[in-house]
């Protein structure tokens, strides 16, 4: 767990996603992103997209509507108005 991070997806309605995860991928205002831990923090704008979560090797995705990122060194917060497995 030594390069895990603290992962929050949360929409409106509930908390779709809280884990521990190796990467997430997703799409901002100004391009994709991929965050691991310790990443520099910053606050972004998200578009609709593919959301990607890396945990032990293998990748999960859900589809994700606009929203907000905020990224810290050791968490993670996605605010979405929308989330759904593929």
């Amino acid at each position: 767990m030594a390069n895990k991070f603290s992962l929050e997806v949360v929409t409106p309605e509930e908390i779709f996603y809280k884990d521990e995860v190796d990467m997430v991928i997703f799409r901002t205002t100004e391009g994709d992103r991929a965050v691991l831990k310790n990443h520099i923090p910053f606050v972004a704008g998200i578009k609709d997209g593919i959301l990607k979560i890396k945990i032990d090797g293998k990748f999960t995705e859900a589809d994700i509507k606009e929203g907000f990122v905020n990224v810290s060194k050791d968490k993670t917060v996605i605010l979405t108005q929308y989330a759904e497995w593929k």
